[in-house]
């Protein structure tokens, strides 16, 4: 049986750079059009006096995070992560890490 597998964003620290989405495109060999990640980013807003802007990375296809993992070790589009945002991983494990981190998450199973 295959292994689950989770993708868990943590939003406070993802910067919406989009390396995750161009990792994914490059180790798939996929055109500009289409890709298994995508970062969406919200417009601009001002809560409580701050500038802030929504961004998460997407997931739409696990099988192909489930690949990744298990052909490369790491998935290229986590290993690419500047602020170590993204993690692929085990579902158990994403799970694990979700109860232990503060903050805003964004978890795909």
């Amino acid at each position: 049986m295959a292994k689950k597998i989770g993708v868990l964003v943590e939003l406070d620290y993802c910067v919406g750079c989009s390396a995750c989405q161009l990792a994914c495109q490059d180790y798939y060999d996929l055109p500009v059009t289409e890709t298994y990640m995508r970062v969406f980013l919200g417009k601009p807003d001002v809560v409580d006096g701050r500038h802030e802007m929504f961004m998460s990375p997407y997931a739409y296809r696990l099988d192909k995070c489930a690949n990744c993992l298990e052909k490369e070790g790491e998935a290229p589009c986590a290993a690419i992560c500047i602020s170590r945002a993204l993690h692929v991983d085990e579902l158990d494990k994403i799970n694990e890490l979700a109860e232990k981190t503060d903050g805003h998450l964004a978890v795909y199973r």
